[in-house]
């Protein structure tokens, strides 16, 4: 029965996903397009309006019902659209490329299923609280916010603030049937095999030979499936566990990576339809990050800020007739992390805490000081013999940030072809989108490289556990979009309206 109700929530998402996006005589895309864009928006709208509900105080018992005459009503609008199968686009894709990208798909959600949570952050961090979520249904329960461990160092859940979205889809699924480890990840199993499609569609109105290219791109980087992907070939994935060998799977580093990618994509194509209708989707798509993982409001304001940077330099001309929309992303944003900031807001902060760690001091205190030898795991278990890696903080930080650019084997080509893609010539510095998504990365990037250095924690041991490149792959369909956009040389083949 939890299997049928994650068969259910595809169907769910997916009617209501589609019904939010305009009318297809309107608003251009292939089938597949539509399907990977309609489940991803369908995602995000269950988690920002369930967890407003959890906000508000009224029990996820009663949320439960929420998306079912929700999904009962999209598919009425849908029916009175009467909109024909005509209607789409043709796909971008030629018939090798479509079947590599499918048997890559569905690679993904076999290898998502096969396995049941079986890594710490998927357990620890989400899966029990979605089951706090099914059994007791409040976010504020004291099996969330209490349990201090007996020796009075923290709490027994670390992550008490972590976003509820994923706990939120996954006690969704157990509703119905109850709590599956394995079938709990249905809703979470598609992700990797929509952000290729996500990427083809933001690339659309460049042609269908970029769209491709970004497409390919974003499905082939190893990363993406998981950590060392190609160091011992196959055998990472029978080796999931406790070592966090996978990005596929209970954590939400991919979700941020399609659900980022879909709200460029939607910001990208908005010029295409006019009005505030796809700002407001993109607001939608940058907001189920932020339900996600605390990284997804770090993300929003990167996004944010590199649109602003973007539309004004350097050419401050070109940029004004994006104030408006930016502001109307920033509005519907605030309305919809609002809720979930109030219900943050009452919930015990994370040990590392780092929106009160990220200042200018601690920045510059860290950037000479050396590696904190004593908040690691070997130090906690009296080994401080077995550290051996030591240094100044910043110079490890750097290391594994240099190392992480230059490792074909689990990023492929894909740092290499975005830095050859950034906006050094005339040409290129002219297209805002271009400027917008290379600003986007680089500061999502420094962004991260900030959070790590003044980390509490002795960062040797978080290299340990696959940080930074959890973090980097965040980026990895905006890096896609990024080198989409400049293989098009600014140069768009024209939409058909």
């Amino acid at each position: 029965m939890t299997f049928l109700g994650g068969l259910i929530f595809l169907v769910v998402a997916s009617v209501i996903g589609r019904a939010l996006l305009p009318r297809r005589q309107h608003f251009l895309r292939s089938r597949w397009e539509e399907l990977a864009v309609s489940y991803l928006l369908g995602c995000s709208a269950v988690m920002v309006g369930l967890s407003a509900g959890l906000a508000l105080g009224i029990s996820f018992h009663l949320l439960f019902w929420l998306p079912l005459p929700s999904a009962l009503g999209c598919a009425y609008v849908l029916w009175k659209r009467k909109e024909s199968s005509q209607d789409l686009a043709p796909c971008s894709f030629s018939r090798t490329t479509g079947l590599t990208l499918v048997l890559l798909g569905v690679g993904a959600v076999i290898a998502t299923l096969v396995l049941p949570l079986n890594e710490f952050d998927p357990i620890y961090h989400f899966g029990y609280r979605g089951q706090v979520l099914l059994y007791d249904g409040s976010a504020t329960s004291e099996s969330i916010t209490g349990m201090i461990h007996p020796s009075g160092y923290g709490r027994m859940v670390t992550h008490p603030n972590y976003p509820f979205g994923i706990p939120i889809l996954e006690a969704w699924v157990a509703k119905i049937g109850g709590w599956h480890p394995r079938w709990v990840q249905i809703p979470l199993a598609f992700w990797t095999a929509c952000l290729p499609l996500v990427v083809a569609f933001g690339l659309r109105p460049r042609g269908p030979r970029v769209a491709t290219v970004g497409a390919l791109i974003a499905a082939v980087t190893p990363m993406l499936y998981g950590a060392d992907f190609l160091i011992d070939g196959w055998e990472s994935l029978s080796r999931a566990g406790l070592a966090g060998e996978m990005m596929l799977g209970g954590g939400g580093d991919v979700g941020i990576a399609c659900l980022l990618a879909l709200s460029l994509s939607l910001w990208l194509r908005r010029a295409s339809l006019g009005g505030w209708h796809l700002v407001a989707l993109s607001a939608l798509s940058l907001a189920g990050t932020g339900q996600l993982k605390n990284e997804g409001l770090g993300l929003a304001a990167c996004v944010v800020l590199a649109l602003g940077l973007g539309a004004l330099l350097p050419k401050p001309h070109q940029g004004k007739s994006q104030l408006m929309p930016i502001a109307q992303l920033c509005g519907f944003l605030v309305l919809m992390l609002g809720p979930w900031l109030f219900l943050r807001a009452q919930l015990p902060a994370i040990d590392e805490n780092y929106t009160e760690r990220l200042t200018i001091s601690n920045v510059a205190h860290f950037w000479t000081a050396e590696e904190l030898q004593d908040r690691s795991p070997q130090a906690a278990a009296g080994k401080m013999e077995d550290l051996g890696v030591s240094g100044v903080r910043r110079n490890l930080v750097a290391a594994a940030f240099f190392a992480e650019f230059v490792d074909w084997r689990s990023w492929g080509l894909l740092w290499l072809l975005f830095f050859c893609s950034l906006p050094v010539t005339r040409r290129r510095m002219a297209d805002v989108d271009l400027r917008q998504l290379c600003l986007l990365v680089l500061g999502a990037t420094t962004l991260y490289f900030l959070i790590l250095l003044v980390t509490p924690w002795n960062f040797p041991s978080l290299r340990d556990k696959g940080i930074p490149e959890r973090l980097l792959v965040h980026l990895v369909g905006v890096m896609a979009l990024a080198i989409g956009t400049a293989l098009s040389l600014g140069k768009p083949d024209q939409e058909q309206a």
